[in-house]
This record gives C-alpha cells, structure tokens and sequence, in this order.
C-alpha cells in the first residue's frame, strides 16, 4: 500500500470517496440540481490544487496503483488564501447566487463541528472503497495523520462522526480515540437534515 499526495488526475475517484465520507450532510450542503451536486462539485474542485476542496489538501491510499482511500486534515492556522481558494471555487461552479445559497447552508456543518484548538491536528473527508475495507487502508492513513500531526507539532488528532454511524464510532474508538462532546441539535441542523456528530480525540504520543 502507498500513500500519497492528491493530485489532479485523482479528481474524479477522490471527489467520490469524499461525497462517500459524509453523503448526507455533503448533499444537503451541496446539492441544488442535478448538474449543480455535491459530487459534481466536489469533482470539480478537485482539478484545482487550492482551497478546502482542492487536491493539495487531501491524501490518497493506493493498492495496486488504484486509490482505494483517502483523508485530509485541519488545523487552527489556516492561512487566508486557504480559505479564499474555497470561496473562489464555490463562485467558479455554482455562480456568486447559488454560492451564496451553499454558503448559508454550509453554516449548519459548523455548528456540529467545534472550532479547533491550536494543539488539534483534525481528520477530515476521511473514505475507503466499500470492498477495500477491512483491509487495513483505514488503519494505515490514521496512522500517517498520526505522524503528520507529531511532525507538524500538534499534541492532539481529532475528528467529528456522525452520531448514527456505530460502525466508524466502534473503529475510532478501537483506534485510541475517545468521545469528548457532542454537538447540539440546531435548528439549521434539522432543516438540512444533520444529525448530531461525536467530536473524538486521541493523545498524540
């Protein structure tokens, strides 16, 4: 297995893997037809290198020269031209109306998310193909995030799941991560249709 850097030729496979990491709360943020989806979106960001959506921020698993998984990470210091890579990426495929429109809902996913610490090193758009799970991939991408963050300085590896999905809590949690909170029900939450996430963190030795 090797784990890389994304790049521009992964866009089509990685925007899949990330739309499968979260599909509910990325389709209620995302969608507004069926040209204008989460997936298409995501794609579509993905042949560019910047911003949150873009290819330089995430990693892939490969097996045999196929991505089979995938994560990207956070942390507190983002620079500003991090976040105006998003904001121009959104504008690029949704237009200024509709971006605005995914702005506004996209405001419901801070809400089940905390605002991150400055000794956080947190995992997102974290995915493994349905038939390479089971297989290590997971386990082996927790573990480069885990040697990222040390390297980076960070004391801590956190993440945020969704409430319902028992069987990544159970993995997490065999992994050393344990729950610290759980988000509010919001109002912005349950018009989109957001359940509540756990936020997990694991000591960083």
């Amino acid at each position: 297995m090797k784990i890389r850097r994304a790049n521009q030729g992964d866009a089509t496979t990685l925007g899949e893997l990330i739309f499968c990491s979260a599909p509910v709360a990325l389709a209620a943020t995302f969608d507004i037809n069926d040209e204008l989806s989460a997936l298409n979106f995501l794609q579509t960001s993905l042949l560019s290198a910047d911003g949150q959506y873009g290819y330089d921020n995430h990693w892939v698993a490969e097996i045999d020269e196929l991505t089979v998984g995938c994560l990207s990470v956070w942390h507190s210091d983002l620079p500003d031209t991090f976040h105006q890579a998003t904001l121009t990426n959104l504008a690029s495929f949704y237009g200024v109306a509709y971006a605005i429109s995914v702005v506004k809902a996209s405001q419901a996913l801070q809400d089940c998310i905390p605002k991150l610490t400055k000794h956080e090193w947190c995992i997102g758009h974290f995915a493994v193909l349905a038939q390479y799970r089971r297989q290590g991939v997971a386990t082996a991408l927790l573990k480069f995030a885990h040697k990222q963050a040390l390297a980076s300085g960070n004391s801590t590896l956190c993440l945020d799941v969704e409430s319902t999905n028992s069987q990544a809590i159970d993995f997490y949690l065999g992994q050393g991560f344990v729950q610290q909170s759980t988000s509010e029900l919001s109002l912005r939450m349950k018009a989109l249709g957001i359940c509540r996430h756990f936020h997990l963190s694991k000591a960083l030795v």
